[in-house]
């Protein structure tokens, strides 16, 4: 019977691991990727999302402000902020700013470059009574459901009950 010589000494005596130029072109592309989802993250990357769940949020804590104050609560939107104001039933916005949850006064909310509120037409400004109905800026009934959309790196809407004044998206 034969056998095959076999030689194990030159398996073993390979070291096990990653070798020099395999080290580098995994470092240049674990680089090269980092650069990419940095860049995606610090640009405008998701930001009309996040603007339009910050709007939401501050729509809701109006009417709820409203409500907690029995007085009439101003929704002020330009192209740039979107503020809150304690109005009256013929004046809004007031002068008298709404405090927000963390101390600012007025309870400001900056729009971010390349988002914009496309519907209702800008400036705009609406009003909760003090039992959270939405009203006009004139203390009218509205006739419709108002409808808020925010663009940007997508569209995304809520809406304004007239009877009830709820909130939702």
């Amino acid at each position: 019977m034969r056998t095959l010589p076999v030689s194990f000494g030159s398996l073993a005596s390979r070291p096990a691991g990653f070798t020099v130029p395999e080290l580098v072109i995994v470092i240049v592309l674990v680089g090269i990727l980092s650069v990419y989802a940095a860049s995606r993250l610090a640009g405008s990357f998701a930001s009309t999302r996040a603007f339009y769940d910050q709007l939401l949020a501050q729509t809701q804590y109006a009417r709820k402000t409203a409500i907690a104050q029995r007085r009439a609560v101003c929704v002020h939107m330009t192209a740039t902020d979107v503020r809150l104001y304690r109005g009256t039933a013929t004046t809004c916005p007031g002068t008298d700013g709404v405090t927000s949850p963390t101390g600012e006064t007025p309870f400001t909310l900056e729009v971010p470059s390349g988002t914009s509120i496309a519907t209702p037409a800008v400036p705009f400004t609406f009003q909760f009574s003090s039992l959270g109905e939405y009203l006009t800026s004139a203390g009218a009934t509205p006739g419709a459901t108002l409808a808020v959309s925010v663009t940007g790196d997508g569209t995304y809407s809520f809406s304004v009950e007239p009877g009830t004044g709820y909130v939702h998206p």
